[in-house]
C-alpha cells in the first residue's frame, strides 16, 4: 500500500501555486489516512492563503480536495454475514472538493468575520454561512467571542433522491491571557440539526426467514447538540517547551455523551527545528437507539417514520467505544520565510459495549507533510 507517491506530491505542489499578490502566507498540506486490513483510505490536499487589504481588512481562502476509497462497515454483524466480508461495502474512489472563503475586519476593540463555505461530492452538497464577532478588553488580554452559522445541505438518501438537511449553530466563548506564559480559553456551542439525519450507507440487519436482509436505518429528523470546549496553553521556561491541553465535552438528545482530552507539547531544537508530540483520548457511550443485533421484520421497518419513530441504527459510530491517537510532528525552518513539516499519527479504537463485533472498529495510520511560505 502506497504512502506518498510522486504524482500526489506534485498535486500538493500544484495546489500551492495560488496567485501571490500581497498575501501574508501560503500553506499547503497533504495527508493520508490508511486503515488497517485494506479498509478505507483517504488522501487529502489542503491549500490556505491570507491576503491583507486596506483599513484592517483581510481575506482568507482554504481549499480542500479529498479522495477516498476502500471498504467500510455497512451495519451487518460480521458473525451473521452470509459470505466473507459481506458486512463491508466497497467504496469506489470518490472526490470531494471544498472551499472556505473568509473576510475579516480587525481593530483595537472589535474583530468581525464573514464566512462562506461550499463542499461538493457526488452524493452530498453542503453550503455554510457564518458570522463571528470578538470584543477585546484589558489591552487585548481578555476576549469574548460569539458566532452563528448555518449549514445548508443536500444529501442523497438511501433510494437515491436528494433531500434537505440544515444545521444552525450558535457559539459563545472567552479567552484570557493570564501571564506572558499562560493562556486559557472556553467555548460553548449549541446546534439543532433538522431534516435527513440518516447515513444512507448504514443499514440494520433484519431476519426475513431464510436469510438476514439489510434495511436502511432510521434516525430522528431532529437533534440537539451541546459542546463545551476548554483549553490551557503554557510555556515552561525551564524546559523551553510549550504545552497545550484541551478538554471537549459533547452531549446530545440521543443520549450520546462524549469526552475528548488532547495533549501536545513542542520544543525548539536550535534555530532550525521544532519537535512536537501529541496524544488524544476519546470516549463515548452509545445512543439510545443503537443496536447491532439482528431484529425481526416489523411494519415500521418497511415504512420508517423519522418524525415519530421507532428509531434504530447499527452504525458502530453510535456505539460505546474509546479511541486513542499517538503522534509526532517535526518542523524544519528552511529560512525566515519558509518552513516544512512532516508528521505521523497512529489511531486505535476499542468497542466497549460487549455486543458490537470488534472487527467493525478501525485502526489507522495517518501521514502528513506540509509547507508554509510567508510574505
Amino acid at each position: 500500500m502506497k504512502i506518498l507517491s510522486l504524482p500526489l506530491l506534485l498535486v500538493l505542489l500544484r495546489l500551492t501555486e495560488v496567485s501571490v499578490w500581497g498575501q501574508n502566507y501560503l500553506r499547503g498540506k497533504y495527508r493520508e489516512w490508511i486503515e488497517d486490513d485494506d479498509r478505507v483510505e483517504v488522501r487529502s490536499w489542503y491549500a490556505e492563503t491570507e491576503i491583507e487589504l486596506d483599513q484592517d481588512w483581510s481575506f482568507e481562502f482554504l481549499g480542500t480536495i479529498d479522495a477516498w476509497s476502500g471498504a467500510t462497515p455497512n451495519g451487518r454483524p460480521p458473525e451473521e454475514s452470509d459470505s466473507i466480508n459481506s458486512w463491508l461495502t466497497l467504496v469506489p474512489e470518490e472526490v470531494r472538493k471544498a472551499g472556505l472563503f473568509t473576510v475579516n475586519k480587525k481593530n483595537d476593540k472589535h474583530d468581525f468575520s464573514l464566512e462562506y463555505g461550499i463542499s461538493d461530492e457526488p452524493d452530498y452538497l453542503s453550503r455554510s454561512y457564518a458570522f463571528q464577532y470578538a470584543y477585546k478588553m484589558a489591552a487585548e488580554t481578555f476576549i469574548v467571542n460569539s458566532g452563528i452559522s448555518l449549514e445548508d445541505d443536500s444529501v442523497k438518501n438511501s433510494i437515491g433522491v436528494f433531500v434537505s438537511k440544515k444545521t444552525p449553530t450558535f457559539s459563545l466563548g472567552l479567552s484570557r491571557i493570564l501571564d506572558k506564559f499562560t493562556t486559557v480559553a472556553f467555548n460553548l456551542s449549541y446546534s439543532w440539526p433538522r431534516g435527513y439525519l440518516n447515513d444512507p450507507y448504514k443499514q440494520v440487519p433484519v431476519d426475513i426467514g431464510p436469510i438476514i436482509n439489510a434495511e436502511p436505518e432510521n434516525r430522528p429528523a431532529k437533534r440537539k447538540i451541546f459542546v463545551l470546549f476548554s483549553e490551557l496553553s503554557r510555556y515552561t521556561e525551564t524546559l523551553k517547551a510549550g504545552m497545550h491541553i484541551n478538554y471537549r465535552y459533547f452531549l446530545d438528545d440521543y443520549d450520546l455523551e462524549g469526552h475528548t482530552i488532547e495533549f501536545e507539547t513542542n520544543k525548539r531544537i536550535g534555530d532550525k527545528w521544532l519537535w512536537a508530540a501529541r496524544y488524544r483520548f476519546y470516549h463515548q457511550n452509545q445512543t439510545s437507539f443503537y443496536d447491532p443485533r439482528v431484529r425481526a421484520l416489523q411494519s415500521y421497518i418497511i415504512l420508517p417514520d423519522s418524525s415519530n419513530g421507532p428509531f434504530y441504527s447499527a452504525d458502530h459510530r453510535l456505539s460505546s467505544f474509546s479511541s486513542q491517537t499517538f503522534g509526532f510532528k517535526v518542523t524544519h525552518f528552511v529560512s525566515e520565510d519558509l518552513q516544512i513539516e512532516a508528521g505521523y499519527d497512529r489511531y486505535l479504537t476499542d468497542g466497549k459495549d460487549k455486543i458490537t463485533d470488534s472487527r467493525v472498529y478501525p485502526n489507522a495510520n495517518i501521514f502528513t507533510v506540509g509547507l508554509q511560505w510567508a510574505y
